[in-house]
C-alpha cells in the first residue's frame, strides 16, 4: 500500500487555500486547517467566503474577484482577522492553458502589535470627529458675535484637528506600506 501523496504546499507553515473559479475551496494545507480549527474534508467544496467572518468575508471576496478579473495580472493583498489572530494575505490567480482556473490564498501572521495600532488609529478618529463637531457648534453659537481672538482660537483648533487627521492617515499609509513590504510589495518611503 502506497502512502497518500502529498503536495509541497502541505509543508508550508502558513495557511494556504486554493479555490476554483466558482469561489469554492478545493484544497487547504494543514496550516490552514490548524489556523481555522477545521479539517479539509469539511472545507473542500465550501464557498471561500463562508470561511471568514464579518468584514473579512468582503475583504477576501474583493481580493478573489480582483485577481480573477481577466484584465488584471497582479496579485491582491489584504488583511483579515480569524478570531483573535490577524493575517496578512495575498491572493493570486491560478492560470492554466485554458485561462484562469482558480485562486490561491496565502496568509501570514500579522506582526505583533499591528492590530493594536490599527485599532488605536480608529479610536483616535472618533474623538477627532467629535472635537470638529464641537468647533462647528461653537462657531454657529458665536455666529459673528465672537471676538477676533475667539475666531482665531477656533481656526487654530480646526487646523490642529486637520493635522491630527493627516497624521492618522500617514500612520495608516505607513502600516499599509509595511504590509506590502512584508508580502514582497514595492518599497516606498514614508
Amino acid at each position: 500500500m502506497n502512502p497518500p501523496s502529498r503536495s509541497l504546499v502541505d509543508f508550508v507553515q502558513a495557511p494556504v487555500l486554493v479555490g476554483d473559479p466558482d469561489g469554492r475551496a478545493v484544497y487547504v494545507n494543514p496550516a490552514f486547517e490548524a489556523a481555522f480549527a477545521l479539517d479539509s474534508e469539511s472545507i473542500v467544496g465550501m464557498p471561500v467566503a463562508n470561511l471568514f467572518e464579518g468584514g473579512g468575508r468582503e475583504v477576501v471576496l474583493s481580493a478573489v474577484a480582483q485577481v480573477c478579473t481577466p484584465e488584471n495580472d497582479q496579485s491582491a493583498r489584504f488583511g483579515v482577522r480569524v478570531g483573535e489572530r490577524g493575517f496578512l494575505g495575498v491572493a493570486s490567480a491560478v492560470e492554466a492553458e485554458a485561462g484562469r482556473v482558480g485562486v490561491i490564498l496565502l496568509l501570514t501572521p500579522e506582526p505583533p502589535g499591528e492590530g493594536r495600532l490599527q485599532s488605536f488609529r480608529r479610536e483616535i478618529l472618533t474623538p477627532l470627529d467629535e472635537l470638529a463637531g464641537c468647533f462647528d457648534r461653537i462657531a454657529e453659537w458665536v455666529g459673528g458675535q465672537g471676538s477676533e481672538e475667539c475666531e482665531l482660537a477656533m481656526e487654530d483648533g480646526i487646523r490642529a484637528i486637520e493635522r491630527m487627521r493627516k497624521w492618522s492617515s500617514d500612520v495608516a499609509a505607513r502600516l499599509s506600506n509595511e504590509k506590502e513590504d512584508d508580502l514582497g510589495g514595492d518599497d516606498e518611503d514614508f
